[in-house]
């Protein structure tokens, strides 16, 4: 029997006397059987170690997100889904439309319950998946993993949600070792790393006391409460790691909460940033992706200024205002958020910093290319 040990390392940046490890090791064992398929054991985001007796074709997944990760490692990401949530806004309507287009059979996928719902063991069972691919906030029952397991079917978890900046290319790397495709997924996570170490780099040194302040209001909307915010994790990590300082800190340790209009104010931030896109027509939001053009995004983007208080603020004042998709969220995507997320918030220290080349680079990898009108220039 010959065998063969393969291992994804770790890789850590250090900047400002923080240690953020971007890249942990999976510990992947294959091992090969002369004459037989690869065995592959990895260790997932809850720090299980699972066993496949060879690559997975076929995937049950409780993200519709996770299609846009699977884009990176086959040039059919649909053939590879066994059953999927079909969720549809959380995917983003006009991203879904491009891999429709590519892929017809998409509409036709068996569905699955999402990470927002109970698992259902039956329609698992029903798409006869290789394995299935949830994520780490999910909740499923011992009983139901020992059903699966029973079955047969292993079941990985991976993160591309909670703890993006640490998480993402784990499980990216971890997708692509179980489908046999190691050296996809490294290639996008090496592209990530790069520029990811670029931006470290040019805010290592950006003083405390010349940290911008940002206000980043994901699902902005002029018609519901304000005002939602990223908290101290999550993707307020983002606005940390760009050297500029999160408003919503003041949310501790929470992903995400709600901060009042009067703090907001107070806080007086010098970079705002709103987060929408199609989704958001019908609740007064930012209207932002490839059916909108420049004008009518400025516009969604003026009228969110136009809520009491806000013209008056020091973004508003040096015209320090922009704008993305929330669909850069939640996926290798989102290496452009942080981009635009650094750059804006330091435009001069990453003046030739071009987000359009990054998504360039990215679109090259991915079997469905991200087109159209993302963010504000």
């Amino acid at each position: 029997m010959v065998m063969s040990m393969r291992s994804i390392f770790v890789r850590k940046y250090h900047q400002s006397g923080r240690l953020f490890a971007l890249v942990a090791s999976a510990l992947l064992l294959l091992t090969f059987a002369s004459g037989a398929s690869a065995a592959i054991t990895v260790t997932d985001m809850k720090g299980r170690q699972v066993s496949l007796p060879k690559p997975a074709q076929r995937l049950v997944i409780d993200d519709g997100r996770m299609i846009i990760a699977l884009g990176f490692l086959t040039d059919d990401p649909v053939s590879m889904i066994a059953a999927w949530p079909h969720d549809i806004d959380r995917f983003g309507r006009e991203l879904y439309a491009d891999y429709q287009k590519r892929f017809p059979q998409i509409d036709t996928l068996p569905k699955s319950t999402s990470n927002a719902q109970d698992m259902a063991v039956e329609q698992v069972l029903a798409g006869h998946p290789d394995a299935v691919v949830l994520s780490v906030f999910s909740h499923p029952a011992e009983e139901q993993l020992k059903q699966l397991e029973k079955a047969g079917i292993p079941v990985i978890f991976v993160d591309f949600v909670t703890s993006p900046l640490k998480n993402t290319d784990i499980s990216l790397q971890i997708l692509g070792a179980i489908t046999g495709r190691e050296q996809q997924a490294q290639r996008v996570v090496a592209l990530r790393q790069q520029h990811r170490a670029l931006i470290a780099q040019r805010v290592q040194d950006v003083a405390v006391s010349d940290k911008p302040s940002v206000f980043l209001e994901p699902h902005a909307s002029t018609q519901e409460a304000c005002c939602n915010s990223p908290g101290g994790a999550g993707i307020g990590t983002f606005i940390d790691f760009a050297g500029a300082r999160n408003i919503g800190d003041i949310l501790k340790g929470k992903p995400s909460g709600q901060l009042g209009t009067e703090y907001i104010l107070a806080s007086k931030p010098d970079v705002y940033i709103a987060t929408g896109g199609e989704y958001m027509k019908s609740r007064g939001g930012l209207l932002v992706g490839p059916r909108f053009d420049a004008q009518t995004t400025n516009l969604s983007l003026q009228q969110l200024l136009e809520r009491p208080g806000f013209s008056a603020l020091p973004a508003a004042q040096h015209h320090a205002v922009h704008g993305f998709s929330q669909q850069l969220f939640n996926s290798p995507l989102d290496i452009l958020a942080l981009e635009l997320i650094a750059k804006w918030s330091h435009p001069k220290r990453l003046a030739d910093l071009d987000t359009e080349a990054t998504r360039r680079s990215l679109n090259a990898l991915s079997a469905v290319p991200l087109s159209g009108l993302y963010w504000t220039e």
